[in-house]
């Protein structure tokens, strides 16, 4: 898998435990009173115990702060990343002519692997005759 295809899928599954991590705490939080004259009716039912939410929520943010610095991790190892727009510019010039060149040694790889193919063809003909 290349570099890039790792980044994308790290910054996916960030995301998702971003999504994951906010649903958490707007589920499983308990009732908070901020005015005490206004007390709390009714606490919530699927809400976590103090103590295990505040131990989960340290693991989530945990959680993230690896994820972000695994990401930062694949962009500091991403090509190029260290050198200026013209160097990258340069770079892709250069790569630019040897994929053309490439492709020119290809298509006449093709054009003589036709003529082969034509000439091996005719020769089989000739001996198909003969056998005749």
């Amino acid at each position: 898998m290349d570099r890039l295809t790792q980044l994308q899928d790290a910054i996916d599954a960030m995301a998702r435990m971003f999504t994951n991590s906010i649903y958490y705490v707007h589920e499983k939080s308990g009732m908070a009173e901020l005015n005490k004259d206004i007390p709390v009716a009714q606490p919530k039912i699927q809400a976590d115990e103090p103590h295990v939410f505040q131990e989960n929520m340290r693991e989530l943010a945990s959680d993230l702060v690896k994820k972000a610095k695994e990401i930062d991790a694949l962009i500091e190892v991403l090509p190029g990343i260290d050198q200026t727009e013209d160097e990258q510019i340069d770079l892709l010039r250069s790569l630019e002519q040897e994929n053309q060149i490439a492709n020119e040694e290809y298509e006449a790889a093709v054009k003589e692997m036709e003529f082969v193919k034509q000439q091996i063809s005719l020769s089989l003909r000739v001996l198909a005759e003969q056998a005749l």
